[in-house]
């Protein structure tokens, strides 16, 4: 893996790129969420909290496909209750976020501008994700009231998606389609929830985008609108 530290902004990150850490001389991934930015003009990268490991090494952006990848920065801010979220400093002089979706197997729409922020209210609504492994997947809404625990930590604050994400997609952006190119964030995926007797879709939970603006006050998520 070839670790670049760079100066110049020719690195861009947009949601659903990879994220990658190293502990202990084993390599880890996540999948980029959103750009969020609070105020006094912190910027920052969202993704689930349980990608962090304590006396982990810094963040890296590593895009799809590629072997290559570049310092982002720490995860000072990470939690797995209430909910599982995390955000990492980004310095904007070294890596460039974008407010747009990779959706780079397309070979028209590459990018899908995230215009808003919506809740989902409604089961069988068509959602899709955008992860460092599966690239983009889209599926229908199972449940709208999700909780999960595992003995140590319980969240609520989650819905429920029938489409199978893979290992290295936590964190990765779901969203809702407004047209080809624009697109209405969700939430970010926290993860698979193998309690649910689903073998041929999947199902993963996923963090409201509600609750993490709910528990961060002065956070936004930044958009092209």
């Amino acid at each position: 893996m070839n670790l670049e530290k760079r100066n110049k902004i020719d690195n861009r990150i947009l949601a659903g790129d990879g994220l990658y850490y190293k502990f202990k001389n084993r390599s880890y991934s996540c999948s980029a969420g959103f750009w969020a930015r609070s105020q006094p003009n912190m910027n920052y990268i969202a993704t689930t909290g349980h990608c962090y490991v304590p006396g982990s090494g810094p963040f890296y952006l590593l895009p799809w496909n590629s072997t290559r990848v570049y310092l982002i920065g720490e995860m000072p801010i990470h939690y797995l209750e209430p909910i599982d979220f995390g955000l990492i400093n980004i310095d904007i002089k070294k890596i460039q976020p974008i407010p747009s979706v990779r959706n780079t197997d397309s070979e028209r729409y590459k990018e899908l501008f995230i215009e808003d922020v919506i809740l989902a209210s409604n089961n069988g609504a068509h959602l899709c994700l955008s992860g460092l492994r599966s690239h983009v997947k889209c599926g229908y809404v199972a449940a709208l009231n999700g909780f999960t625990s595992n003995g140590l930590y319980f969240r609520d604050n989650i819905f429920v998606v029938n489409l199978r994400n893979i290992a290295g997609d936590s964190g990765g952006p779901i969203f809702y389609y407004k047209n080809f190119t624009h697109v209405s964030l969700n939430g970010i995926v926290q993860g698979g929830l193998f309690d649910f007797n689903d073998n041929i879709n999947g199902i993963t939970g996923v963090i409201t985008i509600s609750s993490i603006l709910n528990l961060f006050e002065d956070l936004e998520v930044v958009t092209t609108s």
